[in-house]
Protein backbone atom coordinates (compact mmCIF):
# COMPACT_ATOMS: atom_id res chain seq x y z
CA UNK A 1 0.00 0.00 0.00
CA UNK A 2 1.31 3.44 -0.94
CA UNK A 3 1.58 5.94 1.94
CA UNK A 4 -1.21 8.50 2.15
CA UNK A 5 1.57 11.10 2.04
CA UNK A 6 5.36 11.02 1.99
CA UNK A 7 5.53 13.22 5.09
CA UNK A 8 3.52 15.27 7.54
CA UNK A 9 5.29 18.29 9.03
CA UNK A 10 3.61 19.11 12.35
CA UNK A 11 4.01 22.23 14.45
CA UNK A 12 4.54 21.36 18.11
CA UNK A 13 3.19 24.05 20.45
CA UNK A 14 -0.47 24.89 19.97
CA UNK A 15 -0.95 22.22 17.31
CA UNK A 16 0.35 18.83 18.40
CA UNK A 17 0.44 19.77 22.08
CA UNK A 18 -1.48 22.30 24.17
CA UNK A 19 0.12 25.76 23.98
CA UNK A 20 2.14 26.84 27.02
CA UNK A 21 4.47 29.77 26.44
CA UNK A 22 8.12 28.68 26.42
CA UNK A 23 7.36 25.22 27.78
CA UNK A 24 10.44 23.92 29.60
CA UNK A 25 9.03 21.22 31.86
CA UNK A 26 8.07 17.92 30.20
CA UNK A 27 5.42 17.44 32.88
CA UNK A 28 3.49 20.21 31.12
CA UNK A 29 3.11 18.26 27.88
CA UNK A 30 -0.51 17.57 26.90
CA UNK A 31 -1.36 16.25 23.44
CA UNK A 32 -4.22 18.09 21.76
CA UNK A 33 -7.47 16.13 21.83
CA UNK A 34 -7.65 13.32 19.30
CA UNK A 35 -4.24 14.07 17.76
CA UNK A 36 -2.75 10.61 18.20
CA UNK A 37 -5.85 8.84 16.92
CA UNK A 38 -6.05 11.12 13.86
CA UNK A 39 -2.38 10.48 13.00
CA UNK A 40 -2.83 6.70 13.02
CA UNK A 41 -4.17 6.25 9.44
CA UNK A 42 -1.20 8.21 8.10
CA UNK A 43 1.32 6.24 10.13
CA UNK A 44 -0.25 2.89 9.24
CA UNK A 45 -0.01 3.78 5.55
CA UNK A 46 3.70 4.61 5.88
CA UNK A 47 3.62 8.41 6.11
CA UNK A 48 6.62 9.77 8.06
CA UNK A 49 5.97 12.36 10.80
CA UNK A 50 8.27 15.32 11.45
CA UNK A 51 7.78 17.93 14.16
CA UNK A 52 9.01 21.37 13.06
CA UNK A 53 9.23 23.86 15.89
CA UNK A 54 10.43 27.45 16.29
CA UNK A 55 12.01 27.64 19.74
CA UNK A 56 12.85 31.33 20.06
CA UNK A 57 13.02 30.83 23.84
CA UNK A 58 16.59 29.61 23.29
CA UNK A 59 17.62 32.87 21.60
CA UNK A 60 15.64 34.86 24.18
CA UNK A 61 17.45 33.14 27.06
CA UNK A 62 14.20 31.75 28.48
CA UNK A 63 15.17 28.09 28.10
CA UNK A 64 18.03 25.95 26.85
CA UNK A 65 18.59 22.96 24.63
CA UNK A 66 18.21 20.46 27.52
CA UNK A 67 14.68 21.71 28.26
CA UNK A 68 13.67 21.68 24.58
CA UNK A 69 15.02 18.14 24.15
CA UNK A 70 13.29 16.95 27.33
CA UNK A 71 9.92 18.32 26.17
CA UNK A 72 10.40 16.78 22.72
CA UNK A 73 11.27 13.43 24.30
CA UNK A 74 8.04 13.54 26.32
CA UNK A 75 6.00 14.42 23.22
CA UNK A 76 7.59 11.46 21.41
CA UNK A 77 6.99 9.15 24.38
CA UNK A 78 3.31 10.05 24.66
CA UNK A 79 2.72 9.56 20.94
CA UNK A 80 4.64 6.29 20.83
CA UNK A 81 2.44 5.02 23.65
CA UNK A 82 -0.39 5.28 21.08
CA UNK A 83 1.70 3.67 18.34
CA UNK A 84 2.65 6.96 16.67
CA UNK A 85 6.41 7.30 15.99
CA UNK A 86 8.01 10.67 15.24
CA UNK A 87 10.73 10.35 12.61
CA UNK A 88 12.54 13.51 13.71
CA UNK A 89 12.21 16.79 15.60
CA UNK A 90 13.41 19.78 13.58
CA UNK A 91 14.22 22.79 15.76
CA UNK A 92 14.99 26.42 14.95
CA UNK A 93 16.56 28.16 17.98
CA UNK A 94 16.97 31.54 16.26
CA UNK A 95 15.26 34.88 16.85
CA UNK A 96 16.74 38.18 15.64
CA UNK A 97 15.57 40.02 18.78
CA UNK A 98 17.11 37.48 21.15
CA UNK A 99 19.76 38.08 23.81
CA UNK A 100 21.94 35.01 23.19
CA UNK A 101 24.35 36.25 20.49
CA UNK A 102 24.88 32.97 18.63
CA UNK A 103 21.12 32.54 18.17
CA UNK A 104 20.03 36.20 17.82
CA UNK A 105 20.28 36.08 14.04
CA UNK A 106 18.20 36.05 10.85
CA UNK A 107 17.98 32.55 9.41
CA UNK A 108 16.20 30.43 6.83
CA UNK A 109 15.10 27.75 9.29
CA UNK A 110 12.73 29.86 11.40
CA UNK A 111 9.24 29.29 9.99
CA UNK A 112 7.95 30.60 7.61
CA UNK A 113 11.48 29.89 6.40
CA UNK A 114 11.72 26.50 4.74
CA UNK A 115 15.30 25.34 5.36
CA UNK A 116 14.34 22.59 7.83
CA UNK A 117 11.60 21.26 5.54
CA UNK A 118 13.90 21.42 2.50
CA UNK A 119 16.57 19.44 4.33
CA UNK A 120 14.11 16.61 5.01
CA UNK A 121 12.82 16.66 1.44
CA UNK A 122 16.37 16.39 0.09
CA UNK A 123 17.53 13.70 2.51
CA UNK A 124 14.51 11.46 1.97
CA UNK A 125 13.66 12.24 -1.65
CA UNK A 126 10.13 13.28 -0.72
CA UNK A 127 7.89 15.07 -3.23
CA UNK A 128 6.52 18.36 -1.78
CA UNK A 129 3.11 17.84 -3.39
CA UNK A 130 2.90 14.54 -1.46
CA UNK A 131 3.58 16.27 1.87
CA UNK A 132 1.53 18.44 4.21
CA UNK A 133 2.08 20.89 7.04
CA UNK A 134 -0.17 21.56 10.04
CA UNK A 135 0.02 24.48 12.43
CA UNK A 136 -1.70 27.21 14.37
CA UNK A 137 0.25 30.17 12.93
CA UNK A 138 0.72 31.72 9.53
CA UNK A 139 4.42 30.84 9.84
CA UNK A 140 3.57 27.11 9.70
CA UNK A 141 1.17 27.51 6.79
CA UNK A 142 3.44 29.92 4.92
CA UNK A 143 6.31 27.44 4.96
CA UNK A 144 4.12 24.72 3.49
CA UNK A 145 2.57 27.01 0.89
CA UNK A 146 6.00 28.19 -0.25
CA UNK A 147 7.01 24.58 -0.93
CA UNK A 148 3.76 23.50 -2.58
CA UNK A 149 2.58 21.27 0.27
CA UNK A 150 -0.99 20.82 1.49
CA UNK A 151 -1.73 22.86 4.60
CA UNK A 152 -3.92 22.52 7.69
CA UNK A 153 -4.57 25.53 9.91
CA UNK A 154 -5.99 24.91 13.38
CA UNK A 155 -7.68 27.21 15.88
CA UNK A 156 -5.90 25.77 18.92
CA UNK A 157 -2.87 27.63 20.29
CA UNK A 158 -2.61 30.99 18.49
CA UNK A 159 -4.87 29.89 15.66
CA UNK A 160 -7.62 32.45 16.17
CA UNK A 161 -5.12 35.32 15.88
CA UNK A 162 -3.82 33.95 12.57
CA UNK A 163 -6.97 32.62 10.87
CA UNK A 164 -7.70 35.81 8.92
CA UNK A 165 -4.16 35.99 7.52
CA UNK A 166 -4.28 32.32 6.57
CA UNK A 167 -7.64 32.77 4.80
CA UNK A 168 -6.26 35.69 2.80
CA UNK A 169 -2.83 34.28 1.96
CA UNK A 170 -3.50 30.55 1.61
CA UNK A 171 -6.97 30.12 0.09
CA UNK A 172 -6.53 26.37 -0.47
CA UNK A 173 -5.55 25.68 3.14
CA UNK A 174 -7.73 23.26 5.12
CA UNK A 175 -9.30 25.32 7.91
CA UNK A 176 -10.06 23.23 10.99
CA UNK A 177 -10.76 23.68 14.68
CA UNK A 178 -8.27 21.05 15.80
CA UNK A 179 -5.44 18.96 14.38
CA UNK A 180 -7.65 15.86 14.58
CA UNK A 181 -10.38 17.52 12.52
CA UNK A 182 -7.92 18.84 9.95
CA UNK A 183 -6.19 15.48 9.54
CA UNK A 184 -9.54 13.76 8.97
CA UNK A 185 -10.30 16.21 6.14
CA UNK A 186 -6.81 15.80 4.70
CA UNK A 187 -7.07 12.00 4.75
CA UNK A 188 -10.36 12.14 2.84
CA UNK A 189 -8.92 14.54 0.25
CA UNK A 190 -5.80 12.42 -0.26
CA UNK A 191 -7.82 9.22 -0.62
CA UNK A 192 -9.97 10.86 -3.32
CA UNK A 193 -7.03 12.16 -5.34
CA UNK A 194 -5.12 9.99 -7.84
CA UNK A 195 -1.88 8.65 -6.39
Amino acid sequence: MKPLLDALFLDRDGTLIVEKDFLRDPRGVRLTRGAARALRPFVLSGTRLFVVTNQSGIARGKLGWPEVRAVNAEVARRLLRSGIPIAEFLICPHYPGGIVPEYAIECRCRKPGTALHEDVLARHGFTPSRCAVAGDKWDDIGAGAALGMAQIHVLTGHGREHRRTVRERAPECILASTLAEGLAVLAREVEKSPR
